[in-house]
């Protein structure tokens, strides 16, 4: 990976300092930049590319949210992490595709996590660079003659692979069944990846699963998991007296909570016992936690 490039917005000149002392200890290597505010901001990323941006949500001009909806507009937008006082976007953070969602007093523990998700993030864009080349490289040697049957043989092995999905699927189902033959019985294991090798994963270890990109995360014991699988798709096969939706893009498994928190503004939010990550309730779901 080339030299990562890291941009901090805040508009106290002391925390845009703190924050990148801490990010130092971590990323040595990197080259830092700083904003004041979004509209500052804006220009530097206009001017010139970053892998990620850690910024503050209250701002003169052009706040956080702006500035997230703004990045989106762009060829390549960097990864961002919202860095505020106040817990009171968490959710607004989170429907904007966030990477996380840090509240000042800034922990170093809690940072640390958070710099563990966006190297994942990193690596699977490069990963999917580095497949798409290798692919486009293999389509230029090949012969024009043999591109010109590329549709026939394209229908073919599309179908291969459908038929070759479903017997999968059918193993894996057959797998998952427990000893009475109980074909809706809920996933006991999960196979998902870190980094080059896959790990059989027990799904009453997971903390919690969130929707990222093309990606689900599975937070299990500390570390933080791959799978192709969508949440939505994921969700059906689940206890759902053992885990909750919570979010569109989040399901929690229910003992790993260890308390909900409430704002003045009716806002919610999960605290785990295992994982530094406070996870955001949307109001949709928030019934679930004044039955219980």
């Amino acid at each position: 990976m080339n030299q990562l490039r890291v941009l901090i917005v805040d508009d106290e000149p002391l925390l845009r300092r703190h924050l990148q002392a801490l990010l130092a200890e971590v990323w040595p290597h990197a080259s830092y930049s700083d904003a004041e505010d979004g509209i500052a901001a804006l220009a530097l990323l206009q001017a010139q590319s970053f892998d990620v941006v850690f910024s503050d949500i209250q701002m003169p001009g052009l706040d956080g949210l702006g500035l997230c909806k703004a990045l989106r507009q762009l060829a390549k937008p960097p990864l961002l992490v919202f860095c505020t006082a106040y817990n009171q976007h968490a959710i607004s953070a989170f429907e904007l595709e966030a990477v996380d969602y840090l509240l000042k007093p800034l922990d170093e523990e809690r940072l640390h996590h958070c710099v563990r998700r966006i190297e994942q993030r990193l690596q699977q864009q490069v990963s999917a660079t580095a497949s798409l080349l290798h692919l486009q490289q293999l389509l230029s040697q090949l012969p024009s003659a043999l591109l010109a049957t590329a549709p026939q043989q394209a229908a073919l092995g599309q179908s291969n692979v459908q038929h070759n999905v479903q017997l999968a699927h059918t193993a894996d189902s057959a797998a998952e069944k427990d000893p009475a033959g109980d074909s809706a019985a809920p996933l006991k294991w999960i196979k998902a990846s870190l980094r080059d090798t896959v790990h059989l994963l027990d799904v009453d270890e997971v903390d919690f699963f969130l929707a990222e990109d093309k990606y689900t995360t599975v937070d299990c014991a500390g570390a933080q998991y791959l799978i192709r699988t969508p949440i939505s798709q994921l969700e059906q096969h689940l206890d759902p007296q053992q885990f909750w939706r919570i979010h569109r893009g989040t399901i929690v498994r229910v003992k790993s909570i260890l308390k909900v928190q409430r704002d003045e503004f009716g806002h919610m939010t999960l605290q785990l016992k295992t994982s530094p990550t406070e996870l955001a309730v949307s109001r949709a779901y928030q019934a679930l936690f004044r039955q219980h």
